[in-house]
């Protein structure tokens, strides 16, 4: 590895062969690329990283797998991505990724989409360009959405990364990071980039400990006292402990770092000429069985949000007294949010709650309950464990539990949901556990579910979505 920092920062951006169209002094699309970049940056680099990666950040370039259609996320991903899906009341999901990575002091940032994708250019586009003073574009700094080019379509993750290996190639970086951009944590990649340097490995692959009974879901990791990586396995029947907790397996997190060579050399072997076309059960194996990749252990909070129950716990574990993750008030590692200030209400109408500032509250109820921007509770009702999503509008007297109430949902006075299993299933898509999703969609509802009497849309005040 080599020790020194990159010194002479050489503009080497690309001409992209896409077209050329401005939107502005920091934002600018490429007909199928959207990228945000710092025109008219003053910062030094020397004030930024928060991270430890500051003699890696210029070698390294940072891809976020955010196309997937999030099938296990539905209706809720029916009209959205899953990375711009609203969390904890004032983010989106997605956020969580992009400050990890500008936290990380990362500045070369690609967001691999597909699925609904306008929604997530048009949240890059318009709501990042208070980042263009982080940005320093003579030096190839950027944020760029990369969508299937051609009439093309990524057939997997794997595909999603060859389709643009022409970028990674021609790139001056050694390092290459992908990560998911639909978790929810606080990671420094700077010390996810310091051990993958420092171990020589082809991969670094980011795990955590996970409860053995909920590791069938994921990807489950074999690795030795000196934690190479010495077996993988995509959602297995039987997940192996770790020989250190038999309560615990080694999971996936979706988070690697690939020396760029040999990412180029496994695409082209499995992807190119094989077929394959998944990063989790192709490409990784292929490497794990060369005894070429490393395990780097995670010890903080972290939650895929794969389903609907997954979603809905990950909201409420912000309501832990002794929360493990606060995206709230962290200031030694923010996370930044785009939907408006993130700063959360104190009301006597809630307790136990996250209530954001621009939600209106009626004298009612509210008890262990994330309350979004824009939504709206009247007089008399009653919520517990309910995650109200934004411009939501819960009518007087409606008694809510255990449930999501979809964006820009109107629940109608004296609704009774999440008390009689069987009318809320009846009415609405329910859950595994029992949560119920609250919503308005037509024929897109869940197979099990049709349009809800205590539900209607929202069209006489409803606004335009447009983030």
């Amino acid at each position: 590895m080599q020790e020194e920092s990159v010194q002479n920062c050489t503009s080497r951006q690309q001409a992209l062969s896409r077209g050329n169209m401005f939107f502005g002094p920091c934002a600018l699309l490429n007909s199928a690329e959207w990228r945000v970049g710092g025109l008219y940056s003053k910062r030094q680099r020397s004030d930024r990283p928060m991270s430890s990666a500051a003699t890696l950040e210029d070698k390294t370039l940072t891809l976020i797998l955010a196309g997937g259609e999030g099938e296990r996320l539905y209706p809720l991903t029916a009209d959205q991505p899953k990375p711009v899906m609203p969390f904890g009341g004032v983010f989106r999901i997605i956020d969580f990724t992009l400050s990890n990575v500008l936290n990380s002091g990362l500045r070369r940032i690609y967001v691999l989409t597909q699925y609904k994708q306008e929604r997530l250019h048009s949240y890059v586009r318009l709501g990042w360009p208070q980042l263009c003073d982080e940005f320093r574009s003579d030096c190839g700094e950027q944020i760029v959405c990369l969508p299937p080019g051609g009439g093309k379509r990524y057939r997997g993750t794997a595909d999603a990364v060859f389709q643009n290996l022409d970028l990674i190639e021609t790139s001056r970086s050694e390092h290459v990071l992908i990560v998911s951009g639909d978790q929810i944590y606080h990671m420094d990649y700077g010390k996810l980039l310091c051990r993958h340097a420092t171990s020589g490995a082809d991969l670094t692959i980011a795990a955590v400990e996970y409860p053995v009974e909920l590791a069938g879901s994921m990807g489950v990791i074999q690795a030795d006292p000196s934690d190479r990586a010495i077996g993988i396995e995509e959602k297995p029947v039987s997940p192996q402990p770790s020989p250190s907790n038999p309560k615990k397996a080694l999971v996936n997190m979706g988070v690697y770092v690939f020396k760029k060579e040999s990412l180029v050399e496994a695409l082209r072997k499995n992807v190119d000429l094989n077929g394959a076309d998944d990063l989790r059960k192709d490409i990784l194996p292929f490497l794990v069985g060369l005894g070429r990749a490393v395990v780097f252990r995670f010890d903080g909070y972290w939650r895929g949000i794969g389903t609907l129950d997954a979603y809905y716990q990950a909201n409420l574990d912000l309501l832990q007294a002794d929360a493990p993750l606060d995206p709230y008030e962290n200031s030694a590692w923010p996370t930044r949010t785009l939907g408006g200030a993130k700063t959360l209400q104190r009301s006597w109408l809630a307790s136990d709650s996250r209530v954001s500032q621009g939600a209106a509250l009626a004298e009612c109820k509210v008890r262990m309950s994330i309350v979004s921007t824009g939504a709206r509770i009247d007089a008399g009702a009653d919520l517990e464990a309910a995650v109200v999503l934004p411009g939501a509008h819960i009518g007087t007297g409606a008694k809510i539990r255990n449930a999501i109430v979809s964006e820009k949902t109107v629940v109608t006075p004296h609704a009774r949901i999440g008390y009689e299993a069987d009318a809320d299933s009846a009415q609405f898509p329910v859950s595994e556990n029992g949560i119920v999703i609250v919503g308005e969609y037509g024929p897109l509802v869940l197979p099990h579910a049709r349009r809800g009497a205590n539900v209607r849309p929202y069209l006489e005040k409803r606004p335009e979505r447009n983030i």
